[in-house]
């Protein structure tokens, strides 16, 4: 028998080989002929991939009674006449009792060994399933806190609006409660020549709670403030600083010294910032004596 016409006989045998539906002596023939031809072993390659897709559907290949006593004739020729390796010898001469029932593959045994290497594929591609999964999920987590962050950011933003809204509305109904009050008292102070275009109102109570509201101040250079005074009999009394906004307005609360409730000049002068015992800068704001 030719290589060629031996290599077409186990050919034969490779998709059962690939299905695992190959008895032992089967398959100790056809892995020893694997070994020595490398045509043999790139199909058997191929066989087995195409198992690996199509296993679940495959059916066993079962070879004629001829070609498995032309295979074993083949296998015992040359076990006489071939000295193989120990490992060769050990599988080619391992004994084989012939029977009329050896004529019959065993594909009963080999089918219960089938799902070896079919759920062994079927593992890994689980394995790579469970991992996409996962992946999936972990940029499903980043991208949620993500947005989570973005809504506690804009709820902050949002919080702190609504606290500055709410302050300005206090100051305004204040202004308003101030203005409206029976016994308020009013001063108007008016710009000088380093403020010509400033403006300002005090309003003050029997308490001395007052409260200031300037318009038209220039921005303060850095390091300084306006600073409020009550001025009596020519001396100056402190009150706080002023903080003006980008147009020059402003709007302090205070209280008035109990000996300028009786009638006072006020005046806004310009300050280092965290305010003077007694002026020292000059006078912006001025109210009549």
């Amino acid at each position: 028998m030719t290589t060629h016409e031996l290599c077409e006989d186990y050919k034969e045998l490779l998709p059962a080989n690939a299905l695992t539906a190959l008895d032992a002596v089967d398959a100790r023939a056809l892995d020893l002929h694997l070994r020595s031809c490398a045509a043999c072993r790139s199909e058997m390659s191929e066989w087995e991939e195409t198992a690996a897709f199509f296993a679940l559907d495959a059916t066993a290949l079962e070879p004629s009674p001829q070609l498995r006593e032309r295979i074993l004739a083949s296998v015992r020729a040359e076990g006489r006449s071939v000295e193989v390796t120990n490992s060769r010898a050990d599988a080619v001469n391992e004994p084989t009792v012939v029977t009329d029932s050896s004529k019959v593959l065993a594909f009963a045994r080999a089918v219960d060994q089938r799902p070896r290497n079919v759920w062994a594929s079927l593992g890994s591609l689980g394995a790579i399933a469970a991992a996409l999964i996962l992946v999936a999920l972990i940029i499903s987590l980043v991208v949620l806190w993500q947005k989570t962050r973005e809504a506690q950011a804009e709820l902050a933003r949002l919080s702190t609006e609504m606290k500055l809204t709410k302050a300005q509305l206090d100051h305004e109904r204040a202004v308003v409660q101030m203005l409206t009050s029976p016994d308020a008292h009013m001063a108007r102070l008016a710009g000088t020549n380093a403020a010509p275009d400033a403006h300002a109102l005090l309003a003050y109570d029997k308490n001395g709670h007052a409260m200031l509201m300037a318009k038209g101040l220039p921005a303060a250079p850095k390091g300084m403030a306006y600073q409020l005074w009550s001025i009596m009999g020519g001396k100056p009394m402190p009150g706080k600083m002023l903080t003006t906004d980008a147009a020059g307005n402003a709007i302090l609360e205070d209280q008035i010294p109990a000996a300028a409730l009786g009638g006072a000049v006020f005046a806004v002068t310009l300050e280092p910032e965290g305010g003077m015992p007694s002026p020292t800068g000059a006078i912006y704001l001025r109210s009549a004596a």
